[in-house]
């Protein structure tokens, strides 16, 4: 995919980022080089837990500060109550430029050296294990059950777990209450809403935009594909669709989710697609009472599919036993119940990786929001993954130019299938 990945996963062009990582700079981070199949050192040391333990985690250039500030101050919660639970421990936490951590925990690999964890977008997962530079996660890992399946189905690599979820980010509707009372429930009810005199806008790359897609044909994304032709007919609709919703009167297509963002949080937007991982963002610029949250609208009858982001703790293949243990120990605290209860209150918009979580949902009512957009949501396959990973910029280029009419949307749409290797 939350930290978005990761975290948690929003496009801000070509170099920079927030949630979602550009694809492809991501994963040049990591091509080429050889490893050293080292031995792993040391011996288990149980009793009691004793020793430093190694953290990176990923520094969001494009990120607005202050939800840097938010998930730097989860870090540091985290890390102080393991710490003062295992007393003996010490944790090392190092941040990193989301532009370079990749390859640096590269390179320090190849040494075996390295953090005994990095905090890593979901959709680098596969990269890292192909590479064999993270390790299969203990299938005994006690709270591993208590994780949701689904987030666990998009962490498996042929039968094996190589991260455990950690954070999750999900899109929803983002709508200033100032201006209407009620969330459009359909995308026609958001266009007419924007013909009203609703500032309105729809954001982020061909990813965070493929929502409405099962309005015209299932999704793109997933283990289950239709045939190709089905998929062509049908992103060729949802592209003519946000053409046409472009000219409308107080509408508009951003291709940089973060800019819509920032208009939003001065009042420029009233009616947005957002990501759960910057509502505390607006929550503090537009007002709590002012930020109303709902699910993304439906389109010809079809509920709205969201993108599901997030980050994931994987671990150091060449970490001594002693080592494997405090770092296991750590992502087991991580994913504790009460941990994950405790970064969902402290955010209020982060859904609890944790399915044991319980809350009052009058209380915290975005998470019953968010557990709705959570059921609808797609995650993006291995094999998805590394094919994005390498055309990202070149589909992304062709889904633009179609909405913005450059190109003919059948033509973007059949170019952009290929380019997925749609298997039949």
């Amino acid at each position: 995919m939350m930290l978005s990945a990761g975290i948690l996963l929003q496009s801000c062009g070509r170099k920079q980022s927030t949630i979602t990582p550009n694809l492809s700079d991501y994963g040049s981070q990591l091509q080429g080089g050889a490893r050293f199949e080292l031995e792993a050192r040391g011996n288990r040391d149980r009793n009691p837990p004793s020793g430093t333990l190694m953290i990176w985690t990923p520094d969001y250039q494009g990120m607005n500060p202050l939800t840097q500030k938010k998930i730097d101050a989860t870090l540091t919660d985290l890390i102080d109550r393991f710490e003062s639970r295992y007393d003996l421990v010490t944790v090392i936490w190092k941040k990193h430029s989301d532009s370079i951590i990749y390859k640096e925990y590269s390179d320090k690999i190849k040494n075996g050296l390295g953090p005994d964890l990095i905090l890593t977008h979901n959709f680098m997962i596969p990269q890292l294990s192909d590479k064999k530079e993270i390790s299969p996660i203990p299938a005994d890992l006690s709270r591993l059950h208590s994780i949701r399946p689904k987030l666990l189905r998009g962490a498996r690599i042929n039968g094996e777990l190589y991260a455990v979820p950690f954070i999750l980010d999900v899109q929803l509707l983002c709508y200033d209450k100032r201006k209407m009372s009620t969330p459009p429930a359909t995308l026609q009810q958001m266009v007419a809403l924007s013909k009203s005199g609703i500032s309105t806008a729809i954001g982020g790359n061909f990813l965070e935009k493929m929502w409405g897609l099962p309005g015209f044909s299932p999704s793109l994304f997933g283990e289950k594909k239709p045939p190709a032709a089905t998929l062509k007919a049908g992103l060729t609709e949802w592209m003519k669709t946000l053409q046409a919703i472009d000219s409308e009167p107080n509408l508009a297509l951003f291709e940089n989710s973060r800019v819509m963002t920032k208009y939003f949080s001065e009042g420029k937007i009233s009616l947005m697609n957002c990501a759960s991982i910057d509502l505390p963002f607006l929550r503090a610029r537009v007002g709590a009472d002012n930020l109303g949250i709902s699910t993304l609208p439906s389109i010809n009858g079809q509920p709205a599919q969201p993108r599901l982001t997030g980050a994931s703790f994987a671990a150091n293949p060449y970490m001594s036993n002693k080592q494997k243990d405090l770092a296991f120990r750590f992502t087991n605290f991580a994913i504790s119940t009460d941990q994950q209860q405790q970064i969902a209150i402290n955010w209020n918009s982060l859904l609890p990786v944790n399915e044991n979580s319980d809350f009052n949902k009058e209380l915290l009512p975005v998470l019953k929001i968010s557990e709705d957009s959570f059921r609808r949501s797609f995650q993006l396959t291995k094999d998805e993954l590394e094919i994005l990973a390498i055309n990202f910029d070149s589909i992304q280029e062709l889904f633009e130019d179609a909405t913005s009419g450059l190109i003919d949307p059948a033509k973007a749409s059949t170019e952009i299938i290929d380019q997925l290797e749609i298997k039949q």
